[in-house]
């Protein structure tokens, strides 16, 4: 587990709800957690690893800054402020699991209130991480760890849900099978960008 965080505590408290008594060593667990459990997985170990080092090296730059920036940190506000919303909705004591009672002029939110909280909250970090993966689709070349080896305890890049064909093809083969396959006439469709029609069908035959 990194102590480097990808995101400042005051920058996830600038773009979002959480309030100045939020304890700053909840917020640094909440943002570890968020970019390690969330954020690796979608971007790989490599790429995680590196970012982090370059963080630590104070040499990030280029598209790593813009990456960062302007595509991980958006995803990293909303999934460190899910973990927040728990933490401080459920706090655990040597007496077990307590739901704070509230400060002074403030009441404890219900369980309802607190799901439909947590449940918004998710559906940004969602649309954020969505961003993300298609940067990373759109982006690939930039990016040289995205290709390189993993060892089985690393994450590989995961895109998996910006794709719907049951038939995902890997990028050093692909561009020949999907050569035969337009040459066979098949209508081919990237489903990670489904804005994009797909091409008109093809005489040719292999």
């Amino acid at each position: 587990m990194t102590t480097t965080l990808l995101i400042s505590e005051a920058k996830v408290r600038a773009f979002s709800d959480v309030n100045e008594s939020v304890d700053d060593s909840l917020m640094v667990n909440a943002i570890r957690e968020a970019q390690d459990i969330v954020i690796q997985p979608i971007i790989g170990t490599k790429l995680y690893n590196a970012l982090i080092e370059k963080i630590d090296n104070n040499s990030i730059s280029g598209s790593y800054q813009t990456l960062v920036d302007d595509y991980i940190q958006p995803a990293l506000v909303y999934a460190s402020l899910y973990n927040i919303t728990e933490n401080v909705y459920v706090r655990t004591r040597n007496n077990g699991l307590l739901t704070p009672t509230g400060g002074e002029n403030s009441v404890n939110v219900d369980k309802t209130m607190y799901d439909t909280k947590r449940q918004s909250v998710f559906n940004k970090q969602q649309f954020y991480s969505d961003t993300l993966s298609r940067y990373l689709n759109e982006k690939y070349n930039l990016f040289p760890e995205l290709g390189q080896n993993t060892e089985l305890y690393q994450f590989i890049p995961d895109y998996g849900s910006q794709y719907r064909s049951p038939i995902v093809m890997q990028r050093n083969t692909r561009a020949v099978y999907l050569n035969l396959a337009q040459r066979a006439g098949l209508p081919i469709v990237n489903s990670a960008y489904p804005s994009y029609p797909p091409p008109g069908p093809n005489k040719n035959t292999i």
